[in-house]
């Protein structure tokens, strides 16, 4: 079972086909619990506190090196199932969604850009059954050198995160789905969603400000 999640896993460009029940793709995706405001950003950009090193493997996904270009990443995933370009709380941020799956369980993948170079990917299972999640954790782990001798699921979820010698990291958070989060640890990434967080505080004070002087003159 382990050798068959790990080259689903592995697998270049999926051959399923989105089932999107009736819904535009567009409805379909909005479902989907990815990033999408600034301060969901900010908090997956941002890492857990006293993270530490423990792989010597370059922390990709699929791959896909953080920095890489849309380009890129679509000659190595082929066409997206969508594309998010627009109305996204953060100028330049772009999301790029897949679709497979693993063995009866869907994945979604959902690749995020800000000016166009890669900086975090939300790797979503839903709802896996234990057996299969377990596997799944465990690839992940033997991928990165960092499986531990003690194989129970919650031992293997104290492994994590996983984070290179760049602090590029894989966090995973299991409720209903079973969700790994890629991030880039580029130190001037997290800054510019920052800024525009500071802005956008700025601006809601500034507008407070005028509505409060108004209402005086009411």
């Amino acid at each position: 079972m382990f050798n068959s999640v790990w080259k689903t896993l592995a697998l270049r460009k999926s051959k399923n086909r989105l089932d999107v029940g009736g819904l535009s793709k567009k409805d379909y995706f909005d479902r989907v619990n990815y990033v999408r405001t600034v301060a969901g950003l900010r908090n997956a950009l941002s890492a857990p506190k006293q993270v530490q090193t423990n792989t010597n493997r370059e922390v990709t996904f699929r791959g896909l090196a953080f920095g890489a270009s849309l380009r890129e990443a679509k000659r190595l995933f082929g066409k997206p199932e969508f594309h998010v370009n627009q109305d996204l709380d953060v100028v330049g941020h772009e999301v790029l969604f897949y679709f497979s799956s693993i063995g009866s369980a869907k994945v979604t993948q959902c690749l995020h850009f800000l000016h166009g170079k890669f900086i975090l990917c939300q790797s979503i299972v839903k709802t896996p059954k234990p057996a299969r999640c377990h596997a799944i954790i465990k690839a992940v782990l033997e991928k990165y050198s960092v499986l531990p001798e003690a194989q129970e699921t919650f031992e293997l979820e104290n492994m994590f995160p996983i984070c290179d010698a760049a602090q590029n990291r894989i966090e995973m958070h299991y409720a209903f789905d079973l969700t790994f989060t890629y991030a880039t640890g580029d130190p001037q990434v997290l800054p510019m969603v920052r800024k525009v967080q500071t802005m956008e505080k700025s601006r809601g004070l500034l507008w407070k400000g005028v509505f409060q002087e108004q209402v005086r003159y009411v």
